[in-house]
């Protein structure tokens, strides 16, 4: 008879951005930012698509240390112990320049009070406002 420990259930995890794979791997759980608050994805989940929304999405690998990313609207599938996350963007959390996160907040908050009138130009400056918001909440969680 075997003493050793029994081996962690494991999730396939890819993450894939329209530039190509950001993650690809193997994990203990995976938590999302789904539009209907934070999910948490085990192995032997149920088959599921859930529509995810700006946040941090946080992958517990193995060795019960974690990858945090900042990741945009996209949509999760998890199947057969496989979850593939598709999101705009994802950006790992130690990779995030403050400066540059902070220039960009400065610049969508500028064109924002630039639109005026101009619902389209305020809808992508306020989304460019989000997406700099979500870097530096995540880069924030790493100091």
């Amino acid at each position: 008879m075997s003493t050793s420990a029994p081996e962690k259930k494991r999730l396939g995890v890819q993450i894939l951005t329209p530039e190509g794979s950001v993650h690809d791997g193997e994990a203990a759980m995976v938590i999302a930012p789904s539009v209907g608050g934070e999910l948490g994805i085990l192995p032997r989940h149920v088959p599921l698509i859930v529509q995810l929304k700006a946040g941090e999405t946080r992958i517990k690998l193995l060795d019960d240390t974690e990858v945090i990313m900042a990741t945009t609207t996209g949509y999760m599938s998890v199947e057969d112990d496989r979850v593939l996350i598709m999101v705009e963007q994802a950006e790992m959390a130690g990779q995030i320049d403050r400066a540059r996160a902070e220039e960009a907040l400065r610049l969508a908050e500028e064109a924002i009070q630039a639109a005026g009138d101009d619902a389209d130009a305020k809808r992508t400056a306020e989304a460019a406002r989000k997406r700099a918001e979500n870097r530096l909440k995540v880069v924030d969680k790493q100091s």
